[in-house]
Order: C-alpha cells, then sequence, then structure tokens
C-alpha cells in the first residue's frame, strides 16, 4: 500500500515522500532499521492504475505452483541472481495474468527495499503465515538460501501426504457415489413400474412394501431436484471444508471413526515433527516454533495440546517436560525428544521423527484403506441388497395374493 511519510532524517532535517509497505508498522519498522524516524503517515487513496496490485494481493498460489517458485527463487540466490531478477524472470514465463501480477508487484517491492518477509506477507493467501516467518528468520541469519531449501523439501512433503490421503479416498467415495446412483435409479425406475403393476392386480403388501413404493413415487416425481440438491450438497460441504471451523468438525468426526483414527492421530504427529523441525532449522525461537507448527496441524486436539505446551515452556519449562505433560508424542518418540534436548540436536532429533512418522503415516493409510475397502462394500451390499430384497418381497406377496 502506498503512504505518504513525513521522515525525521539522520541529520535531524525533515523530509515528505511517498512510500510502499505493507501496513504502517512495517513502514515504521523499514524506517527505523535505516535510522530514520516516522512522524507523520497517511495513506494514499487508491488510484485507478493500482488495480492489478489490488487483484495481486488478492491471489492465491496452489502448492505445486509454490514449490515451483520457491524453488526457482532457491535457485535464483544460489547462482547469485539477484531476487529482482528472479521475480520478474518467472513473472515473464507465467500464463496466468492474477499470478503475473503479484510477481510484479513483488518484484516492484523488492525493488523499493522491502525485505522479501514483508513483501510476501503482502500477499497472505499465497504465502501462508509459516513461510514468511521461515523466509524473516532466513533473511535474519543469512541463510536465506538453505532456508528456501528447507521449504521446498517440506512443500514437497505436504503434496506427497495430501497425495496419499486423496488416494485413500478415492475408492470410497467411488463406491458411496455408485452406491447412491444406483438406489436412486431403482427408486425412480424399477419400482415405480413395478408398484403400476401391483395396484392393477390389488392385494394387501407388507408394511414394508407399500412404504417402499411410497418412497419411490416421490422419488420418480422428484428425482430432478433430488439429484440437483444431492449435487449441491456435494459441492456445498466441499466448500465448507476450506473453512478452518468445518474443516476441524470434520477432522473431529475422522477421527471417532475406528477405521481411520490411527490415520488422523499419526498425521498430526507427522505434521508437527515435519513442521517444528523446519522452524527449527530455519532460526525461529522454540516457542514460534510451536505456535507457527500448531497452525500446520490438521487435528484441532492436537493443536490444543500443543497450545499447551507452549505455555508451559513460557511458564519455564522444558520441551521434554511440556510435551511429556502435553501427551503429545509417544513414550519412544519422547525419549528421543529428551536425548536431543540434552544434546542440543532438536533440530535433527525431529528431522529423524518425521522421516518415522511418514512411514508410518503410509503404512497406517494402507491398514485403514485394507480395512476401508470391505467395510464399503459389505455396507453398499446391505443398502442395495436391502431395496433388492423389499422388491422381491413386494413382488412374491402380490403373487401370493394372486394365488389365493
Amino acid at each position: 500500500m502506498r503512504y505518504h511519510a513525513t521522515i525525521l532524517e539522520r541529520d535531524g532535517s525533515t523530509v515528505s515522500i511517498d512510500l510502499e509497505a505493507v501496513d504502517e508498522q512495517s513502514l515504521h519498522d523499514q524506517l527505523h532499521r535505516d535510522g530514520r524516524l516516522l512522524v507523520k503517515v497517511k495513506a494514499r487513496e487508491r488510484a485507478v492504475g493500482d488495480g492489478a496490485r489490488m487483484r495481486a494481493g488478492r491471489t492465491g498460489l496452489s502448492a505445486r505452483r509454490l514449490l515451483l517458485l520457491t524453488q526457482a527463487l532457491q535457485e535464483a540466490l544460489d547462482a547469485g541472481v539477484p531476487l529482482l531478477t528472479a521475480f520478474q524472470a518467472v513473472g515473464a514465463e507465467e500464463e496466468d495474468p492474477a499470478v503475473a501480477d503479484m510477481l510484479a508487484d513483488l518484484a516492484d517491492r523488492v525493488a523499493a527495499g522491502q525485505p522479501l518477509s514483508e513483501a510476501l506477507a503482502a500477499h497472505p493467501r499465497a504465502f501462508p503465515e509459516v513461510y514468511c516467518a521461515m523466509v524473516r528468520a532466513g533473511e535474519q541469519s543469512g541463510s536465506l538460501p538453505n532456508v528456501l531449501q528447507s521449504m521446498a523439501s517440506f512443500l514437497e512433503w505436504r503434496m506427497e501426504i495430501a497425495s496419499i490421503v486423496k488416494q485413500a479416498m478415492i475408492y470410497p467415495a467411488v463406491v458411496a457415489t455408485a452406491g447412491y446412483a444406483m438406489v436412486l435409479f431403482m427408486l425412480s425406475f424399477v419400482v415405480p413400474r413395478l408398484g403400476s403393476v401391483l395396484s392393477k392386480i390389488g392385494g394387501e403388501l407388507p408394511a414394508a412394501s407399500r412404504a417402499l413404493i411410497q418412497c419411490s413415487g416421490f422419488v420418480a416425481e422428484h428425482i430432478l431436484a433430488i439429484a440437483l440438491g444431492s449435487v449441491s450438497a456435494v459441492v456445498g460441504g466441499v466448500l465448507l471444508l476450506r473453512t478452518q471451523v468445518w474443516r476441524d468438525l470434520g477432522t473431529r468426526c475422522l477421527a471417532a471413526l475406528p477405521v481411520v483414527r490411527t490415520v488422523v492421530s499419526t498425521l498430526a504427529i507427522a505434521q508437527f515433527c515435519r513442521t517444528f523441525s523446519v522452524l527449527l532449522q530455519a532460526g525461529l525461537t522454540m516457542t514460534h516454533a510451536l505456535e507457527l507448527g500448531a497452525a500446520s496441524v490438521g487435528a484441532p486436539d492436537f493443536r490444543r495440546r500443543i497450545g499447551a505446551a507452549n505455555a508451559s515452556i513460557l511458564g519455564g519449562a522444558r520441551l521434554g517436560e511440556a510435551v511429556e505433560k502435553a501427551e503429545l508424542l509417544p513414550a519412544v518418540a519422547l525419549s528421543m525428544v529428551k536425548v536431543g534436548e540434552e544434546a542440543g540436536r532438536l533440530p535433527i532429533t525431529f528431522e529423524r521423527l518425521s522421516r518415522l512418522y511418514d512411514r508410518e503415516v503410509k503404512a497406517a493409510v494402507k491398514r485403514a484403506l485394507g480395512l476401508l475397502e470391505p467395510v464399503v462394500t459389505v455396507a453398499l451390499g446391505l443398502l442395495v441388497g436391502g431395496v433388492a430384497v423389499l422388491v422381491v418381497t413386494t413382488i412374491y406377496s402380490a403373487m401370493k395374493g394372486i394365488g389365493k
């Protein structure tokens, strides 16, 4: 955002100039690092020409694009290429106008003297808080290329875990959709025709058969509305799951299921260990790393326990004691953390734990999928078979009535 600032220079003179900054606090910090004092500031009105910048601030990046951009920046810094040149080169090859505008805005901010972390923080939809914090730590420690390499590895790991979880959900989703469509087809096409034949024959039918025919008549009459409503419900559910509240609710529901409970808990531990390791390696303080690590964990109950551990550390406890009190890790992992803390090798310890629980997550997903497939198949068989049995029972009752 553009500000009109009145600045007290080092020599005591006062100047009024226009500057770019994320917000007033960032502008104050930027000037303070240069030994200048912000006396007065006023936000400039957005001009019509700022439309591209406004759009850029609302632009998001997919996980794959964020990974590619991180790798490009890391390789550019390793090769000695300035960040400004790197952003311009990547932006020139970008096909999406919104992303190109965002990269151009980042280049303008870097050219104006903003640190990379502040420039990235101006685009929160594209660069998460944990990403900006790691870049800021890399800038302060002078190890930005190494931090970007660690972040690229972390993003690759997240994409791999997300792919594993999505693949595990494909089979249940396909089977459930097929079963639902089959039941709708039977209720809207098969049973109504059977009902019309039975109404001509006459005779008393069982209560379950009458309920089935009445239900099929309603479904056949409103099949279009039911189909559209089902699609709308799925789309609405997907949109709701993008919000934190509903995502937490969905995670709690999954954690309550016996088949996937182990997957949820193991995945939460793996997410925490991986994120905490990367943040510690980037140079963040332990409490800040715990705070950001909690934000990257999907399970809300595990996030709450991380917050409790962080509060214990702020109260003077050591990490091993806080983790044990909050029951964050199993006994074996806890002993490794205590040994690593004594040896001053916590980043390496959590990196090893992350590799261990990476394998545990994959194994847990395979076990859950092995149990889930027969469960879903049996449930579908019971559903479709129940409708088929009702149809056969109805036909048998009608034929029995004719016989009498």
